[in-house]
């Protein structure tokens, strides 16, 4: 064999073990929080591989424990190495890294203050991670990292409300609300109207809702399942957008949020 045939055997092979390892993550990718569980028929109609290609790779993976056959079912989930992988990601994973140059770009554009919240889905709430104080003079706008507030109190909290699916969106609402300011939004009905008017636009407005003089814009930002993980906000004193200018900059709060989900 030549060095040209060498060389195109050595492609042929390597291009084989991409297309392998592409189908193996096509498999993996199937189970989710909605279907956890696969069987082989099923795995080969939804992914359209050949029986042999499924039931080897399915077999392989469950020897390196990334599925784990369930017993006496004759399915499979996500095994010991897939949860462990997960962990793993998770622990090296800074949101607040990934987003910097995002809230940095916000900062330039605006000279408001920005915050970045993470949605904490035990407690229903937004969680304040990261922020950018205004380099503007006179009053400014600036909330403690670390703080919280509930999915329906104020415009960073409740754009992440918004991207929930309507079951969750539904629960949520049957609990007693918190009112903070005399301007938290509480009535369900009107909070149902925003919901709808956030979905439609792409972004939440709030005034006064968790302190007085403060107003906020804000955009969620979704994982690749179109869940929310968080959101990204300005806030300001009440008084210093009016209407025009808030509709602005609600919409460039869109495209960065987008800009995060693409990122994360």
């Amino acid at each position: 064999m030549n060095v040209k045939q060498q060389s195109k055997a050595v492609k042929t092979s390597a291009q084989a073990g991409v297309g392998l390892l592409h189908k193996a993550f096509e498999i993996l990718n199937l189970f989710q929080l909605d279907h956890a569980d696969w069987s082989q028929s099923e795995i080969i109609e939804k992914t359209g591989m050949s029986r042999s290609t499924v039931s080897r790779l399915v077999r392989y993976l469950a020897e390196t424990g990334y599925l784990a056959e369930i017993p006496k079912a004759g399915r499979y989930s996500l095994g010991m190495a897939a949860i462990n992988l997960g962990q793993r990601a998770q622990a090296g994973f800074d949101i607040r890294v990934i987003c910097q140059p995002v809230l940095d770009k916000l900062a330039k554009i605006t000279s408001e203050t920005i915050i970045l919240t993470v949605f904490d889905k035990g407690s229903n709430c937004a969680v304040c991670v990261d922020q950018i104080e205004s380099r503007r003079g006179g009053l400014r706008v600036f909330e403690e990292v670390g703080a919280s507030f509930p999915l329906h109190a104020g415009a960073a909290p409740r754009s992440i409300l918004a991207a929930l699916p309507d079951p969750l969106v539904d629960g949520y609402l049957e609990q007693e609300l918190l009112s903070f300011t005399p301007q938290t939004m509480i009535d369900k009905k009107r909070l149902k109207e925003d919901i709808a008017a956030i979905r439609s636009q792409g972004y939440a407005v709030s005034s006064e809702e968790t302190y007085e003089g403060a107003a906020g814009i804000s955009a969620a930002f979704l994982n690749s399942d179109g869940q929310p993980l968080g959101s990204l906000a300005v806030a300001f004193p009440v008084h210093r957008l009016g209407e025009q200018e808030r509709v602005i900059m609600g919409r460039q709060l869109r495209k960065f949020a987008d800009e995060i989900s693409r990122l994360l």
